[in-house]
């Protein structure tokens, strides 16, 4: 089910705190220190005014699926035959940005948008994954 990455990400300064936010089981996202403005991905400026002095925000990991696609055909040569199939979630995060993730569990092929998710960090090789499993009812 979930083995080894085709291409394992590789940090830069930008995203370092990210990853390495992961690997504790936390989900933090960069915050602008003039505007406010909270985003996902991690980059060096804020996207809305362009400021380089950003924060960081841990986020609760829950939200709502935007939108999703599921993914029956590999890519990379073949590299990612082992994963497939798999769910691919565009998640609305309760504090307002929208991630692009994997949604993982046995109900995954059930989704639906609007469908309530919340965050989950399994390790894959050497990281943890911000990936997402659909929220229990009730």
């Amino acid at each position: 089910m979930l083995d080894l990455l085709a291409t394992p990400p590789n940090p830069t300064g930008a995203s370092t705190p990210f990853w390495d936010a992961c690997d504790r089981g936390e989900l933090l996202f960069p915050k602008c220190g003039r505007c406010g403005h909270l985003f996902f991905y991690p980059r060096r400026h804020c996207p809305l005014c362009g400021d380089p002095g950003l924060g960081w925000q841990r986020m609760s990991g829950r939200g709502t699926v935007f939108s999703h696609s599921h993914v029956h055909v590999a890519f990379q040569g073949g590299a990612w035959d082992s994963q497939l199939p798999y769910t691919v979630v565009l998640v609305d995060l309760a504090e307002g940005p929208r991630m692009l993730s994997r949604l993982i569990g046995d109900d995954a092929a059930a989704v639906r948008n609007g469908d309530a998710v919340s965050v989950v960090f399994p390790r894959i090789g050497e990281r943890r994954y911000p990936f997402f499993e659909r929220a229990a009812a009730g």
